[in-house]
């Protein structure tokens, strides 16, 4: 190995979106540029306590960008939050002499990242979670396809139901973030997006008013963690004496090749990641505000609020009559 040669450990943790191949593929096609080595730990954190590392090679990846999941494999690891995983996962990562861990994930993943950080580890985040509910970046890998994925299954089964005059509800994934399930509604031209905790009786009153102006068939895009969309579709079908169906989308969103969005973020990603580690920039997550891409620092990241999202403003003045 030429000396003062780079050599990096990147890993995917927690739940998987489509895009974090393409941004493996990405990391080591500049890692092959620039003379840095790099090594993908399996499954994630649990990869640093059993020693699970796998060198990358580039010229093996091919097609793996088109592909969702992750070819290093994902798990949330509960052994790596007890004292004695992490101190394990320490002890491999100090002997086999990374300059920097890469982190690949959600919420759970950067706080994993920030407590490697804190025990003397070099570490960089990556945004990737179809949530969307990293407060300190406008965009993670992954949701954007995820939208797709929702968009395009509503339509197919909206034209279905509305062959019939049926109501549609359909659960869409999100964790507590409103994201996925107004930027749906907006698209799919939802009649209601339901996004916290109301009575029946009140979103009856709302079905109501829809079908009064002549809605035969109304779309109700629900946000996952909310209520039971079935005893939903009963009670609306009971009091309104029109016949509902009920979805919940689930992992489908997950799946799939990326949009061309998330294979773009991933490169963009992928090269701020280069220059980062060239400046020896650590202990920072990568992300995107306003258009531009940023390095946050992780103490920053770990403490910010989601705010409320301006799609909830944009689909009420598109979607409401």
């Amino acid at each position: 190995m030429i000396e003062n040669k780079k050599r990096i450990l990147v890993l995917t943790s927690g739940g998987d979106s489509s895009g974090m191949n393409a941004y493996i593929k990405a990391i080591a096609k500049l890692c092959k540029k620039n003379d840095i080595e790099i090594v993908g730990s399996m499954y994630g954190f649990a990869g640093l306590i059993k020693n699970d590392f796998v060198e990358l090679d580039y010229n093996q990846m091919r097609q793996v960008q088109n592909m969702g999941g992750s070819i290093l494999k994902s798990s949330r690891c509960k052994e790596f939050q007890e004292e004695e995983g992490f101190k394990k996962a320490l002890e491999n990562l100090n002997k086999a002499k990374f300059d920097c861990v890469i982190v690949v994930g959600g919420n759970g993943s950067l706080r994993g990242a920030y407590d490697l950080m804190n025990a003397g580890i070099n570490v960089i985040g990556i945004p990737a979670t179809i949530d969307n509910d990293l407060s300190y970046t406008d965009l993670s890998l992954g949701y954007d396809t995820a939208c797709q994925n929702a968009v395009c299954d509503i339509v197919k089964i909206k034209q279905s139901m509305s062959a019939f005059d049926r109501g549609f509800i359909a659960e869409v994934m999100g964790r507590h973030c409103s994201d996925i399930a107004l930027k749906t509604a907006i698209i799919s031209n939802a009649d209601m997006c339901i996004t916290e905790k109301v009575e029946f009786e009140d979103i009856l009153k709302k079905v109501n008013q829809k079908t009064e102006k002549g809605v035969k068939s109304p779309l109700i895009i629900v946000q996952e963690n909310l209520f039971n969309i079935e005893e939903l579709s009963k009670y609306l079908e009971e009091q309104t004496q029109r016949e509902y169906r009920s979805v919940k989308l689930g992992y489908i969103q997950r799946g799939g090749e990326p949009s061309n969005v998330d294979k773009m973020y991933a490169i963009e990603l992928a090269v701020l990641t280069i220059e980062t580690l060239l400046k020896n920039d650590y202990g920072v997550a990568l992300g995107k505000r306003n258009g531009s891409m940023i390095a946050e620092k992780l103490s920053n990241v770990l403490k910010q609020k989601m705010t409320q999202s301006e799609l909830k403003y944009i689909f009420e003045h598109y979607c409401f009559d």
